[in-house]
């Protein structure tokens, strides 16, 4: 079965809050995901763990475009591209 993590834009900021609900999203209360884009890069493409999710559904995304500059957002769209994890905004 695919597994499919939920963010909603509309709760997430801040740079640290998208990085801990993303974390937490992921691996449960207090989960880590990393806490910059290096760091999120290296839980991406690591062979520890369950490796990334298959699928992230972005929800609210117009309000994280209002929270977060271009270049943040384009850089967590890339990193997701680049690792083959299935990024949907809604």
């Amino acid at each position: 079965m695919e597994e499919v993590v939920h963010l909603d834009g509309g709760q997430i900021s801040t740079k640290s809050g998208f990085y801990c609900a993303l974390g937490e999203a992921v691996n449960g209360p207090g989960g880590y995901f990393g806490s910059n884009l290096d760091a999120l890069a290296d839980c991406i493409s690591s062979s520890f763990g369950e490796g990334p999710p298959a699928r992230i559904v972005w929800r609210n995304f117009q309000a994280s475009q209002e929270s977060f500059d271009h270049a943040f957002l384009d850089s967590i769209v890339g990193l997701m591209r680049e690792f083959r994890v299935d990024l949907a905004t809604c």
